[in-house]
């Protein structure tokens, strides 16, 4: 899967549980800054665990401030697997 169809994917999962526009969801805008908050920052998580198949370490839940860095650890939990 490309970056940016990875990218385009979160960025529609972020949009769906924040219940906003898409295009809302900039690559480095801050979630925090679209209203995201704890419960749905884990809800993010869970969804991505499930939809992609991986663990999302507790310590790397800081991680997931912008689609951006979302991305970027998902591609690498992605490429670890194999």
């Amino acid at each position: 899967m490309s970056q940016q169809a990875l990218k385009d994917e979160l960025r529609a999962l972020i949009a769906e549980i924040i219940e906003c526009d898409e295009s809302a969801v900039g690559d480095d805008k801050p979630l925090r800054e679209l209203g995201v908050d704890s419960m749905q920052a884990i809800e993010i998580i869970t969804d991505v665990e499930k939809r992609y198949k991986v663990k999302v370490e507790e310590s790397e839940y800081k991680l997931f401030t912008t689609l951006a860095s979302v991305a970027t650890l998902l591609e690498s939990k992605l490429a670890a697997r194999g």
